[in-house]
């Protein structure tokens, strides 16, 4: 692969792809059944005169080269949120230009779930075939990540734990977590030839319940050497163990239910407008 420069940060150097990939290497990524990505792309100006696809061919050549058997990574919609219908093979994710990018790839499979579909590229399709109509909940995508236990590593590529690392809402789920309630989404799902109505569940928020941004997950994790941290540009590559990650959540959420939120207003307010969603 070409020495590229991909990435111009705000002090005037390239990031190249021997940056990204010294970086990816040192996160401790390489190497895992599964690789779960979070991406951001924050590294810096994207090269204006590379070709769009060709920069995200680019990284998505430097994903592979870390050597999991899968790479999975949300393909979020949120589509019955707003109103609208979801087709497994055109709804656009809303997770950024890597993510929608890797899901139109030939070989490239998608969970049918209208709220929080996953995409998979490699063997490890289990993880979102005939997955449960509770995006966050038992049969999810998630609830096949945790029984998977070591095999499991979570990339946050261009992003941080704390900007979003939606694993947390499942193990909230799995808690039972008082601020936060089961809410049923109706709407059309257009699979191949095949159109229905179904009903999908998402934990979400009572109205008034605000997350905190202290940041609490990803200092503890950094602070116990579960995730390893690379400053790369203007943004970041960090890595974590699945294992290390569900423990970390349950402890802090057992410890205080209300580890993860600034506010509750303890109403038990269930107004949810239609709107267009990007995290739960």
């Amino acid at each position: 692969m070409h020495d590229l420069n991909l990435f111009l940060a705000s002090d005037g150097s390239w990031i190249t792809s021997s940056d990204l990939r010294r970086a990816l290497e040192a996160s401790g990524a390489g190497g895992c059944p599964v690789l779960y990505i979070h991406t951001g792309m924050t590294f810096g100006l994207p090269n204006l005169e590379l070709p769009r696809t060709r920069l995200l061919d680019h990284l998505h050549q430097l994903l592979q080269e870390l050597g999991a058997e899968t790479l999975c990574l949300p393909a979020f919609t949120f589509s019955f949120c707003a109103g609208e219908a979801f087709d497994v093979a055109r709804s656009r994710s809303r997770m950024g230009a890597l993510n929608e990018h890797l899901r139109l790839l030939p070989g490239a499979a998608r969970s049918v779930d209208p709220l929080m579909s996953n995409v998979v590229l490699g063997p490890g399709r289990d993880l979102i075939l005939e997955v449960g109509r509770h995006s966050v909940g038992a049969g999810s995508t998630f609830d096949r990540l945790h029984a998977k236990g070591k095999d499991v590593k979570f990339l946050f590529f261009g992003t941080t734990p704390r900007e979003c690392f939606t694993y947390t809402h499942y193990v909230e789920e799995r808690l039972d977590v008082p601020y936060r309630y089961r809410r049923p989404f109706k709407g059309r799902i257009q699979e191949g030839d095949r159109s229905r109505e179904e009903t999908y569940t998402l934990f979400v928020r009572y109205a008034g319940v605000v997350p905190a941004d202290d940041g609490l997950l990803q200092s503890t994790l950094l602070d116990r050497g579960h995730l390893r941290w690379v400053p790369c540009g203007d943004s970041s590559i960090s890595c974590v163990g699945e294992p290390e990650a569900w423990e970390t959540i349950r402890e802090h959420l057992t410890a205080d239910v209300h580890a993860y939120i600034a506010h509750d207003p303890m109403d038990r307010d269930t107004t949810f407008p239609v709107a267009r969603m990007v995290a739960l």
